[in-house]
């Protein structure tokens, strides 16, 4: 398997992880020509739904406060459309060597290192042709409880 699609499958397996953990499913569609990778879902409440487009980088583009992420111009501008259901772009950083992405033993499976999530909606035009940095905040961890707060917050109908 070419290494751009081992990052895209790794990616999707950690968000996999996180969703298992805070306890909601994973959907991936068929096709994904609207930048949708994977559809995140409630089983309870309002049943809500989360669509999210995944990406696999290394640290380097790690700064104090955020992730400086170049995105393709398709891709934000599938992100920040008007939809119902709510968007995310979710970055997974990973160590450059595929044989450090993750370890495992009869104890422990390791994955390395973390995501982050953004959520694009409303984000202005851009007059770039080919890419736009986004900044992903540190702060906005993509974890089990973060999933399970953007899971709330869109269950109440609140932008992300």
């Amino acid at each position: 398997m070419e290494i751009n699609q081992r990052k895209a499958r790794f990616s999707l397996a950690y968000i996999g992880a996180v969703a298992a953990r805070a306890g909601y499913q994973v959907c991936e569609p068929v096709v994904d020509d609207d930048s949708v990778d994977g559809i995140l879902i409630g089983q309870a409440g309002r049943r809500p739904r989360i669509e999210f487009q995944a990406k696999a980088s290394s640290r380097e583009l790690l700064q104090d406060h955020h992730l400086a992420f170049p995105l393709s111009i398709k891709n934000y501008d599938d992100l920040r459309a008007d939809v119902i259901v709510p968007r995310l772009l979710i970055v997974v950083l990973i160590p450059e060597q595929p044989e450090n992405w993750l370890h495992h033993s009869e104890e422990q499976l390791c994955l390395r290192h973390c995501g982050y999530w953004l959520s694009l909606a409303g984000q202005p035009d851009t007059e770039n042709t080919t890419t736009v940095t986004v900044h992903l905040p540190r702060q906005q961890r993509f974890d089990s409880e973060a999933l399970h707060t953007l899971m709330t917050r869109t269950e109440r109908g609140e932008a992300l």
